[in-house]
Parts: structure tokens; sequence; C-alpha cells
């Protein structure tokens, strides 16, 4: 059986597939826009004439460079993209804390030094009336954990560890920024496929750029299917690998099985989803209640996944 170092290892490759085969999609996209601007040929020769730089790939280039700009602005600001919405509060061990603020601190000082982790993520307590959590940032030193005050209520200390373990370890696998870029890459693709074939319509072009019209709105079809299975492919990964993050801090997969239980108990019974309408933070949390089409596993598949890695 592979140990977790090597589990760890193979999700970071698929993650990192995942990426550069967005930004390839994005380039092609770029490219194809290019040879109907530029009226070529065929599209071959507008490829060519393209990647050589012969003739200048000015949308490719522009495209590029917002997409760096959103992804710097989201950078910037993903800390009120994720808690938007919310009434919210940063646990601040250098102010006066209640018992409760206290405790949690607590735990995660436990789960630094238990992981043996070089950095503390910020702490926020959420106010909302269901159990979830998430986590988010760009990179460690700026990393956040999030839980609600229902999660805090409703569950055992130990098993609100094993919710921020998992938590921690999103951020120590480095799939929060991978996510972050993905979800933004995919809505600039599919802005700039469905676009570009209504900006080019008239047929008095030549072949080359009528095929790659033609390819752009077969893609404005499939792009959304596809970036839907490839987020789902990233998203029920890294929620797997961060599961099996939990447990392997803890040293124990009974704790993350029972508060997976309660959050999706809690949301059988309940109707949220005229409560949390963040769909960036929808898309985030350790649960989501729409499985049947959610970027997240089922929660049975998940509990299978933990009893197999500890037998």
């Amino acid at each position: 059986m592979m140990n977790f170092e090597t589990i760890i290892s193979k999700n970071r490759f698929k993650t990192n597939m995942v990426l550069i085969t967005y930004m390839l999609i994005f380039i092609l996209i770029g490219l194809l826009v290019d040879i109907i601007r530029i009226n070529a040929s065929t599209l071959s020769s507008g490829f060519i004439s393209l990647i050589t730089f012969e003739t200048f790939p000015t949308i490719t280039i522009c495209m590029l460079l917002v997409c760096i700009g959103i992804i710097f602005i989201s950078i910037q600001n993903f800390t009120g993209i994720m808690l938007n919405g919310s009434e919210y509060k940063l646990i601040n061990p250098n102010k006066v804390l209640s018992k409760t603020e206290k405790e949690i601190y607590g735990i995660l000082e436990e789960l630094i030094k238990e992981s043996q982790s070089n950095f503390i993520p910020k702490l926020y307590v959420m106010e909302a009336p269901y159990m979830n959590a998430f986590a988010s940032g760009w990179n460690e030193k700026n990393s956040l954990i999030a839980i609600t005050t229902m999660l805090i209520k409703n569950l055992t200390k130990e098993e609100l560890k094993a919710v921020m373990a998992h938590e921690l370890s999103h951020i120590k696998h480095g799939d929060i920024r991978l996510t972050m870029c993905v979800g933004i890459l995919s809505n600039i693709m599919l802005l700039v496929a469905n676009s570009a074939v209504w900006m080019f319509m008239g047929n008095n072009r030549e072949k080359g750029a009528n095929t790659a019209k033609t390819i752009l709105f077969i893609l404005q079809f499939i792009l959304p299917i596809f970036t839907l299975f490839l987020q789902m492919y990233l998203s029920r990964s890294r929620e797997y690998m961060a599961d099996s993050g939990a447990a392997y801090i803890m040293n124990d997969s009974k704790p993350i099985i029972r508060a997976l239980q309660k959050i999706s108990g809690d949301y059988s019974t309940n109707d949220y989803s005229e409560i949390d309408t963040n769909p960036t933070r929808k898309a985030a949390y350790i649960f989501n209640s729409y499985e049947a089409f959610s970027t997240h596993p089922s929660i049975q598949n998940r509990i299978k996944s933990l009893l197999g890695r500890t037998q």
C-alpha cells in the first residue's frame, strides 16, 4: 500500500497537470481568435505565423495579460472575496478572546505543532446557521481558515480539530492556489470563446479563418462540459487528499469521519441554498450539499477512502 507522502505527490502531479491543461486550452483559444483576426488562408499557416511571431499574436498576448491581471487582483483581495456576504471575526491571539475563541485558537496551535508546520494561517469565525469550513490564500504565509459558528457549536473538540486539520492540509498541499487559478481561467476562456464567434460573424473570410471560427463555435458547447469535469476531477482529488491529511495529522481517521457525517446530516435535513449565495466560497467548503453535480465527492466515498487508507 502507498504511504501518505506518495499519495500527496501523485495528487500534486494531477493538479499541476490540470492547471497546465487549462493554460494550453487558454492559449489555443487566443491563437484561434488571432487566426480569425489575421484572416489566415489555412489553419496551419496561421498557427505557424503566430507561434513564430512572424505575425504578432495580439489577442493571445492580451488575453494572457488580462488573465494575469485578474489573478493578481484576486490574490490581493481573496479574503474579501471569500468572506463576502457574511459576518465574520478574525481570532487574534494578541487581543482579548472569549473562552470559546481561546479554545479554537488553541486547537489551531496544536495542529500547527503536530503537523510541524512553519506557518500559522489566520483563523476566522463566520456567523452562519450551517456547519461548514474552508481554507483560502495564495500561499502559506497569507493563508486563512474559516469555520462557522454552527460548526463550533455542534462538533466535539476532536471533530472540530479534524475539520481544521482538513483545511490546514489544503493549505499545506498548495491546492487552494491551484483551485483559485483554475476558476479564474475557466471563466475567461468561456467568455472569450463565446464572444469571439459573435465578433466575427461575416463569412467573407479565408478558409483558415473560417475553420478557426467553426472550432470556436464548437468549443462553445464542449468547453463548459469539459471545464465542469476538469474542475470536478481537480476538486474531488483535493478533497480526498485533505481528508487523508486530516487523518494523517491526527493519526486517526475517526474524528474526520464523524465530522463529515454530522455536517452532511445537517445539510440533509435543512436547506441552506438561499442563505449562502457566495459561489466562490461554496466551491471551497469542506462539504457541498449538491453532491450529484458537485465538485466534491460523496460523503460515502470519502469515508470509504478514509477507511481504506487506514487499514
